[in-house]
């Protein structure tokens, strides 16, 4: 075979295997990788929040992705059933996978007024009490 026929066949090989092994970037724009940065990220502070992640189902809501920068809404139901809570957060792509960068703030103070409860049509006033809570001041 002559140089220039084996420099071609080198290149009809090569061009495909560049392109193949280009586009292998894991694709983590999904809810399974939103929602294990999550996990992660509680998980690491449980001592700080007192909550076993066990004792959680958590959902993913709403997404946004732009670059390497996410939003999402996290629903948290205890898994015995009951009232939970949604809260937005923010992420940052490192390598891989995302992580949590912080909670965004939804409200007065940024401590769940106005956060949504799964299943309920509207936000909760700002300084509203949780369903069945005892009215603050009585005995």
């Amino acid at each position: 075979m002559n140089t220039v026929k084996r420099t071609l066949l080198a290149a009809a090989v090569a061009a495909p295997l560049v392109l193949l092994l280009s586009g292998c970037t894991k694709d983590i724009n999904n809810k399974e990788a939103i929602r294990a940065a999550v996990v992660e990220h509680l998980t690491a502070r449980q001592d700080k929040i007192g909550l076993s992640m066990n004792t959680m189902d958590i959902e993913v809501g709403s997404m946004s992705f732009q670059k390497d920068q996410a939003t999402a809404t996290i629903a948290f139901k205890p898994k015995g059933g009951g009232e939970g809570m949604t809260i937005p957060y923010a992420f940052e792509k490192k390598g891989d996978k995302w992580v949590v960068r912080s909670r965004m703030e939804t409200g007065p103070g940024g401590h769940g007024a106005g956060q949504m409860v799964p299943g309920a049509g509207e936000p909760a006033p700002a300084g509203a009490l949780p369903q069945g809570h005892p009215k603050v001041g009585e005995k």
